[in-house]
C-alpha cells in the first residue's frame, strides 16, 4: 500500500486519467460545475477506463481478499465462541473447574481483545499478509491448545493468546480493505466478512451437537476444540499465498489493471516506501515510511473517533447479552433443545441477509448516518417489547426486532468512521479508539442479566432499550452535523465559481484563506477535479473540498 500523501511526492497523475477520453482517443478537459463536488461524479468524469475493465478488477480482488477474509473470520468466530459449547460438552466437569473459575475464561478473552486493539496499526507498518498470517497461526495453536490443557490456568493461557491474535486481525481488515476499494464499494465487502459470524454460529451448534452425541474414546469437549482449531492452521497458508499486500504487488493483476485500480482510489502514485516495506517490513526506516504520527495523532483530537465507539459500546451492551436470554424464552414457548436451536436460528438467518443488503444500499447511497438511526429504532423497539409485554409470541418477535436491527448496523458502523476519517494513518488510529472503547460494552452488557432476574430480566432490557435510544439521538446528531458542514462548503464553493472574492489564479486552490499552488508538471496538468482532489489529499477532513458521508 502507498505511504500517507504529502506535498512532496505526490506526482501528477497520467494524462489520460485527467478528463474524458473520447472514442478519436483525445482527452477532453472537465468542466467546472457543481457536480465536480460530487465524488462519483468526479470519479466517472476522469475515468480513462471501460467498466468491463473495473468489472475485472473488482472480481478479482474479491476472489482473492473478500472469499479468504470471509472464512478467516468464519474460523476465527468459531475458535472464540467455542468456549460455550465446550462446557455443554463437559468442560467444566473434566477440569474441576468452578463457575466463578469459568466466567474468568469468558473475562480473560474480553480483556485481552480490549488491550489488544493497537495492533490495528501493524496494517500499516507490516505487509498485511504476513501480519494476517501470523495472527492465523497464533490463534490456530491457542485454539488446538485448548484441546490439551489439563487445568484452569492452561485454558485462561490459550484463552488470552487466542484473543491476541484475533484482535490483530479482525477490526484491522476495514483498514485493509481501504488500500483496495474506493468507499463506495467497501460497505458490502465488510458486511460479507461480518455475515461470518451467523454462518459460523449455525456451524458451531451443529458441531457441538453432533460430537455431544457422539461415542468417542477423546472427551467430546476436546474434540470440539481440535475440530474447531485445526481449520484455522490449514487457513494460516491460504492467508499467505492468496491475500495481497497492496495493489502494486497483485500477481493476479496485469500492469495495466494495476494503474487502474490505484486510479479508483485517487490516491498518490505508489513511491519507494512500498518496496522498502515489503522487502524490509520490520525495518524502521519501512515503519517511519509507512506511519505518518501526525496524521494518527489527528484521531485522538477528532471527535468522530469517540462518537462513533460510543455507538459500538452501545451496539455491544445490547447484542452480546442477546444469547443470555434467548434459551430461556425459547424454553417458555415449551420447546425441547433441539427445536430451540431450531427457533433461534431463523433471526439471524433474516440478520445475515439485511446486513448484506443495507451494506449494499449505504454503499450505493453513500449515505450511512441516517440507516443506523433507523436500526437503532428497531432495536430500541424490539427492547421495549422485552421489557413492557409478558406475551411469549410477542416477546418472540422482540428478539427478532433486536437482533435484526444490531446486527447489520455493525458493519454500516465502521464504514461510516471509515469514509469520514481521510488519511490511513488516521483511520488505523480512529479504529483503534473506536474498537477499544466498544469492544468494552459486552463487559457490561453480560453483567445485566443476572439469573437471579430470570425469565424477564427487565432491568437488563430496559437499560439496553434506553442506551439505544440514546444512540438515535447521537447517531441523528452526527448525521445532521456532517450535512450542516457539507452544506456550508457547497455554499462556499458556490460562491468561488460564481467569482467571488475567492477566486484564486490559475493552480492556485483557495485553503483558509491561503492559495494553495502545486507548481510544475502536476499544475499544468491538472483539472479543478483533479486540484479538488489533491487538497482532500493533502489536508484530509479540512479541505474545503472534502466532504462527509452523512
Amino acid at each position: 500500500m502507498p505511504p500517507e500523501p504529502n506535498q512532496a511526492h505526490i506526482a501528477a497523475p497520467p494524462r489520460q486519467a485527467l478528463g474524458r477520453t473520447a472514442s478519436d482517443g483525445t482527452t477532453s478537459q472537465a468542466p467546472t460545475s457543481d457536480a465536480t463536488r460530487d465524488d462519483a461524479y468526479i470519479a466517472k468524469l476522469n475515468k480513462w477506463w471501460t467498466d468491463e475493465e473495473e468489472s475485472s478488477i473488482r472480481r478479482k480482488l474479491d476472489v482473492r481478499i473478500v472469499t479468504v477474509s470471509f472464512l478467516l473470520y468464519l474460523v476465527a468466530l468459531l475458535d472464540r465462541s467455542g468456549i460455550g459449547n465446550a462446557k455443554t460438552a463437559g468442560l467444566e466437569k473434566s477440569l474441576r473447574m468452578s463457575d466463578s473459575q469459568f466466567q474468568w475464561l469468558l473475562t480473560i478473552f474480553y480483556i485481552a481483545y480490549i488491550l489488544f486493539q493497537f495492533q490495528v496499526v501493524m496494517y500499516k507498518l507490516l505487509p498485511p499478509r504476513i501480519w494476517v498470517t501470523f495472527c492465523v497461526f497464533v490463534w490456530g495453536v491457542a485454539g488446538v491448545c485448548q484441546a490439551a490443557t489439563t487445568s484452569w490456568s492452561g485454558m485462561m493461557a490459550a484463552r488470552f493468546f487466542l484473543a491476541v491474535s484475533e484482535a490483530g486481525y479482525g477490526t484491522g481488515f476495514a483498514l485493509y480493505l481501504s488500500f483496495f476499494y474506493p468507499k463506495t464499494e467497501t460497505g458490502l465487502r465488510f458486511g460479507w466478512f461480518i455475515s461470518a459470524g451467523a454462518i459460523s454460529s449455525a456451524i458451531a451448534g451443529a458441531i457441538a451437537y453432533g460430537l455431544v452425541h457422539a461415542k468417542t474414546s477423546v472427551e467430546p469437549w476436546r474434540l470440539l476444540f481440535l475440530i474447531e482449531g485445526v481449520p484455522t492452521l490449514i487457513m494460516a497458508p491460504a492467508a499467505y499465498f492468496f491475500l495481497p499486500n497492496s495493489i502494486q504487488s497483485a500477481k493476479f493483476l496485469t500492469p495495466r489493471e494495476k494503474q487502474i485500480a490505484e486510479a479508483r482510489l485517487f490516491r498518490p502514485p505508489p513511491s519507494a516506501a512500498l518496496q522498502i516495506k515489503e522487502a524490509h517490513p520490520f525495518s524502521w526506516h519501512s515503519i517511519k515510511q509507512q506511519l505518518n504520527l501526525s496524521q494518527a495523532a489527528a484521531a485522538f483530537t477528532d471527535p468522530m473517533s469517540y462518537i462513533t465507539a460510543a455507538l459500538f459500546f452501545i451496539i455491544n451492551v445490547g447484542y452480546s447479552s442477546v444469547p443470555v436470554y434467548t434459551p430461556t424464552l425459547i424454553s417458555e414457548m415449551g420447546f425441547g433443545s433441539i427445536k430451540a436451536q431450531g427457533l433461534s436460528a431463523p433471526p439471524y438467518v433474516l440478520a445475515f441477509i439485511l446486513s448484506l443488503f443495507f451494506c449494499w444500499l449505504t454503499d450505493r447511497l453513500q449515505i450511512r448516518g441516517p440507516i443506523c438511526t433507523v436500526l437503532l429504532i428497531i432495536g430500541a423497539i424490539g427492547y421495549l417489547m422485552l421489557t413492557t409485554l409478558r406475551s411469549t409470541a410477542a416477546r418472540y418477535v422482540g428478539i427478532w426486532l433486536v437482533i435484526n436491527g444490531l446486527f447489520p448496523f455493525i458493519p454500516i458502523l465502521y464504514m461510516w468512521l471509515m469514509d469520514n476519517q481521510a488519511s490511513e494513518s488516521k483511520k488505523g488510529l480512529g479504529l483503534v479508539i473506536f474498537a477499544t472503547i466498544g469492544q468494552c460494552g459486552p463487559l457490561l452488557g453480560t453483567h445485566l442479566f443476572p439469573a437471579s432476574e430470570a425469565p424477564y430480566y427487565v432491568r437488563g432490557t430496559a437499560v439496553s432499550a434506553g442506551l439505544l435510544l440514546f444512540g438515535v439521538l447521537v447517531s441523528a446528531g452526527l448525521s445532521v452535523r456532517f450535512w450542516s458542514v457539507n452544506r456550508r462548503r457547497d455554499r462556499r464553493d458556490a460562491t468561488v465559481e460564481q467569482g467571488g472574492e475567492n477566486v484564486e489564479a490559475k493552480g492556485d486552490v483557495k485553503y483558509d484563506g491561503k492559495a494553495r499552488s502545486y507548481g510544475g508538471e502536476l499544475e499544468g496538468s491538472m483539472t479543478e477535479a483533479d486540484r479538488r482532489k489533491i487538497d482532500v489529499l493533502l489536508h484530509g477532513e479540512e479541505s474545503p473540498y472534502f466532504r462527509y458521508t452523512i
